[in-house]
């Protein structure tokens, strides 16, 4: 007899489940008969977002599953005969048997990525259960087994418009997966061809953009010409900098661990707006991290022909879509740097790839292992839970996944254009002026607000509080708030990120 003791997600593959097991509205009956049919490699047989434990009562052991991407949160500590789990950091809080200690490697690491990628918390001894592994707690161990792991797969003998023809039939064939009758749904929208394709595809009532006085920054007058186009009600969600200051703290306090990507606290506020009118948003995460959307790419391929430019192999240096400190600053800023795990080392360590991989396609690999789930994940299941409100990524669906693991790098990117063959499949259903329209990303004016003497001061104390001088040099931390220094190019991500793990420590820690 099995239990299924936690779920969280949503079962994409149901038609195909209830035809094996009968149909159900319950998602958990489908995780229990799939383990009953498949025992441990139940989570292969299923698809969508998803992280669950099932306790067998025969075996007298638990089995835990988190999705492939990282959809749905999992996280496990284990002390002695003690094993506690939940969806979320807080249950593990909330259990009484964990006693609360920072990890201060987590800090180390965090202050270069501006988030915490691999299997490590915030939290001594709490672990994160990563994408596409199953865990079996048995007799007071654990064993861990990967049962998905992305992988390139590279088919050129397919040219790039047939590639264009089966991305877009995919997705027109699996969207109805992704939806449940009834349901009152919309979807996010900016001025970009992620999420104008997933609205043409899902066809919702509403959509939502953030709005900011800063034009240098809105994009919403762009997603309001996509939202005419594809006829639906458009919701502007304005932005000011109090708004934005005023909520970090809850959105750290919801994140459970602290994030210092610009666009979390945005998000947040959009989702916040968003619940208002619908309970599930449709949203665009996977586009960018399975076509290769983002600059760095672009830039690579760029420098590939500059002379001047040192062309070191990309598992060299490159750790993901950011990287804001370097190892001598933090030695110089914090008041204990032990450099066990250095960025490199770690980001390294969550992907591989073989000697005929191309540098695209290990940019690729790294940012699906280590950017994607450490941040993008995270940042859309907390800011939507955090507001009641259920995200779901269809981008995400393993058929898509399936597609995109094949098509070669020189499909996916150029030294002009980035995500290619998406733009393409998007072209058959939105108009050319957005699905080729240059990517500005999910960009928040965060950085010119910070300079106002009022935000600043707020920093500013937050820099010279008691928490701060538990592990920063405070006169370092001040040094940063310079005008000669803040003004540097990116600067400003450095402040941040020491502000947000500050506000984080002390909805935790003080």
């Amino acid at each position: 007899m099995a239990q299924v003791k936690k779920f969280s997600g949503y079962l994409c593959n149901k038609e195909e489940l209830g035809k094996l097991f009968g149909k159900s509205d319950d998602d958990a009956m489908y995780v229990k008969a799939a383990y009953e049919k498949w025992g441990e490699d139940l989570a292969s047989h299923l698809h969508g977002m998803f992280a669950f434990a099932i306790y067998d009562e025969k075996e007298d052991k638990l089995v835990c599953a988190r999705d492939r991407f990282g959809n749905e949160s999992f996280y496990y500590y284990s002390y002695d005969d003690k094993f506690i789990y939940g969806n979320s950091i807080k249950e593990i809080l909330d259990s009484g048997d964990y006693n609360k200690k920072l990890n201060e490697q987590a800090l180390e690491l965090f202050l270069t990525f501006s988030y915490l990628p691999g299997k490590q918390t915030f939290f001594e001894g709490i672990t994160k259960l990563m994408p596409g592994f199953v865990l079996v707690y048995k007799n007071g161990k654990i064993e861990l087994k990967q049962y998905f792991k992305i992988e390139y797969k590279g088919d050129n003998k397919v040219d790039i418009e047939t590639y264009a023809d089966k991305l877009n039939e995919t997705l027109n064939n699996l969207i109805d997966d992704w939806k449940l009758p009834g349901e009152s749904y919309g979807n996010f929208l900016s001025g970009g061809v992620d999420s104008a394709y997933l609205a043409a595809l899902t066809k919702p009532k509403y959509t939502f953009s953030t709005a900011y006085d800063n034009k240098d920054f809105d994009e919403s007058e762009l997603a309001q010409k996509s939202a005419e186009y594809l006829g639906t009600e458009h919701i502007k969600i304005k932005i000011t900098p109090d708004d934005y200051f005023n909520i970090v703290p809850e959105v750290m306090q919801k994140m459970e661990q602290p994030l210092a990507d610009a666009s979390t606290i945005a998000l947040f506020l959009v989702c916040k707006g968003a619940k208002k009118y619908v309970d599930v948003c449709y949203s665009g995460e996977g586009a960018d991290e399975l076509f290769c959307g983002y600059h760095a790419y672009i830039r690579r391929l760029v420098n590939l022909d500059n002379p001047d430019y040192p062309n070191a192999p990309v598992e060299n240096y490159y750790i993901g879509n950011t990287k804001v400190m370097s190892e001598n600053e933090k030695k110089e800023l914090l008041l204990r740097y032990k450099g066990e795990l250095t960025p490199l080392e770690l980001a390294n360590s969550l992907y591989d790839f073989d000697e005929n991989t191309d540098d695209i396609t290990k940019m690729w690999l790294c940012d699906l292992n280590v950017w994607f789930e450490g941040d993008i994940m995270l940042n859309a299941e907390k800011a939507s839970k955090g507001n009641g409100l259920i995200a779901r990524t269809p981008f995400l669906d393993t058929r898509v996944y399936e597609l995109a693991c094949r098509i070669p790098s020189e499909y996916k990117v150029s030294k002009e254009q980035s995500k290619i063959v998406f733009r393409k499949a998007s072209s058959r259903m939105i108009p050319d002026e957005v699905a080729f329209r240059k990517k500005l990303g999910f960009a928040v004016p965060v950085r010119v607000w910070m300079q106002e003497e009022k935000y600043k001061a707020e920093i500013k104390e937050m820099f010279n509080s008691e928490a701060a001088s538990k592990f920063f040099d405070v006169r370092k931390l001040n040094t940063m708030l310079d005008d000669e220094h803040f003004s540097l190019p990116d600067n400003w991500r450095k402040v941040w990120n020491v502000y947000v793990f500050l506000v984080w420590y002390k909805q935790y820690f003080d």
